[in-house]
């Protein structure tokens, strides 16, 4: 409905619009997509993450609420936004306090209901039924009414599960083990961070096309090495995690292969790391890796897991932290 953003109040948006207040099927229905798109979107956290830490565990917990009342207002430019003043941005704040009993609902003030001659079928375009109420603050009382949120919460859509790995069946062409000093959350912190991987990996100068700074499911990244046609494209994609042990699967869509992580805790400051990676079961295909593949990948990720090895051994020995975009919760 053409809101604009006045700030970002801490954990509050103050959006604002000028002219004519909104009917009411009008904001009814933006209240219903904004609270569906915010649900929606929380849900990725739940089962499209990588990320461990505290918010990405916890993000599904959030609620949403609306507080929305009409008056006069006045603004000053303050760079790039507007600040707002005058009692009715007084009043909606005030009313982010009250004595509403339900967790996620939407609040409309007697004044914008009568600002509009829609406002008298509201209960129409409602999908609960409405209470009304009043609140007394410093500037005196202020009717409103509330609808509750959670019927809403039906519309949220089920995401599909997410497939990015190889199709059909697969061989194992490669292994490799080692053992980290360093503690499981360390080092599923630098390895699982492609922004950093040019920390440790030989011949990578950095990673771009990185679809954001949480690696999740689906997330992907380019690791550039010069040749923008042949660098390896890369895909983050079937985390699992218990007490201690993890596991991650990167694909290369290209190359068609998977890499497989398993990352197990044998001491406070011990990993034990394993890579394992899987080709199509194709006859031409395995010949090739074995003939113009194999020992080169065998060398490359050698000398990566010693170079990755002293990186982690460089941290715990100076005390520094990886420049990392992720955190992982401590056991």
């Amino acid at each position: 409905i053409d809101l604009d953003v006045s700030e970002i109040e801490g954990d509050a948006i103050l959006f604002y619009r000028e002219g004519k207040p909104p009917t009411a099927p009008q904001l009814l229905a933006q209240v219903q997509r904004m609270y569906v798109d915010f649900h929606a979107h929380l849900k990725k956290y739940e089962t499209h993450r990588i990320c461990r830490c505290g918010a990405c565990c916890a993000a599904i917990n959030l609620s949403l609420k609306f507080v929305v009342h009409y008056g006069n207002i006045a603004h000053k430019q303050v760079k790039e936004y507007r600040k707002l003043f005058g009692k009715a941005v007084i009043v909606a704040h005030r009313l982010l306090k009250n004595q509403v009993p339900q967790e996620e609902y939407v609040l409309l003030t007697n004044p914008l209901m009568k600002a509009c001659a829609t406002w008298v079928h509201v209960e129409e375009s409602a999908w609960a039924e409405m209470e009304h109420t009043e609140e007394t603050y410093d500037f005196g009382a202020i009717e409103y009414c509330f609808i509750p949120l959670a019927p809403l919460h039906e519309y949220v859509p089920d995401l599909p599960p997410g497939s990015f790995g190889l199709t059909g069946e697969t061989v194992k062409v490669l292994e490799f083990e080692t053992v980290v000093e360093a503690p499981l959350e360390t080092v599923f912190n630098i390895l699982s961070d492609v922004s950093i991987r040019h920390e440790w990996i030989p011949g990578i100068q950095g990673s771009s096309d990185l679809t954001g700074k949480i690696t999740r499911n689906g997330s992907t990244h380019r690791c550039v090495m010069g040749d923008a046609e042949k660098d390896p494209f890369f895909l983050s994609h079937s985390f699992e995690k218990q007490d201690n042990l993890i596991t991650f699967v990167e694909t290369e869509p290209r190359m068609k292969m998977n890499s497989v992580y398993t990352l197990q805790r044998i001491g406070k400051k011990l990993t034990r790391v394993q890579r394992h990676d899987h080709i199509p079961k194709r006859i031409l295909g395995m010949i090739k890796y074995r003939l113009f593949v194999k020992k080169k990948m065998q060398y490359w990720v050698s000398t990566s897991w010693d170079s990755f090895k002293a990186y982690c051994a460089e941290l715990e020995t100076t005390g520094k932290q990886p420049l990392a975009q992720i955190l992982f919760e401590p056991a």
